[in-house]
């Protein structure tokens, strides 16, 4: 039996992240009943997987790798975060259909208002960076352009429905992936 080297370390940890991410995201969100699981919603996952492509490829830099383990550690503290701050909430799966029936103000998301996917997007930064290739920045941008639009899709749903008002004030106090650090001045 061969000695494990620290690349196979590595992309352990960068698959066992997203393993977490995506069944975590399987466990938290809900079908909206009678529309199902939308198929855009299985491209994020699939992007996860891509970024594994040709993993071994790459030499290893420590100024790369450290930054990219706290970047992964980091997503994944604040999608748990987020995880337990909704539970026993309904949440649907990304560009569901549905009408909002709540807005949920506590724990990250009362800084940002899509902490599940600005983990997805940490997580992929960090993979793009500490194992750096050209399909993985490629894949990080579909992702991250997949993501806004789904973030747009879910402010359509909340501007047109009874949440209107509330989920205005909202956002004009927290970011869509990053807090807003104006809301965060010392008077």
């Amino acid at each position: 039996m061969g000695v494990i080297t620290p690349d196979q370390v590595l992309i352990f940890f960068v698959a066992a992240v997203f393993v977490r991410l995506t069944l975590g995201a399987a466990t938290t969100f809900r079908i909206v009943p009678g529309e199902g699981a939308p198929r855009r919603s299985e491209l994020v996952s699939l992007g996860f997987w891509a970024m594994m492509i040709n993993s071994s490829s790459a030499p290893l830099h420590t100024w790369l790798v450290v930054p990219g383990c706290i970047g992964l550690a980091g997503a994944l503290a604040l999608f748990d975060w987020a995880r337990h701050s909704i539970r026993g909430q309904y949440f649907s799966y990304v560009f569901s259909n549905d009408t909002p029936g709540m807005l949920w103000t506590g724990g990250p998301f009362a800084y940002i208002r899509n902490p599940f996917y600005a983990s997805y997007l940490l997580a992929m930064a960090s993979v793009a960076v500490m194992l750096p290739s050209l399909i993985r920045f490629l894949v990080f941008a579909a992702t991250a352009l997949l993501l806004t639009s789904a973030a747009r899709h879910e402010e359509r749903k909340f501007a047109n429905s009874p949440l209107a008002v509330e989920y205005q004030s909202y956002r004009q106090r927290t970011g869509r992936f990053i807090p807003r650090l104006r809301g965060y001045r010392r008077r």
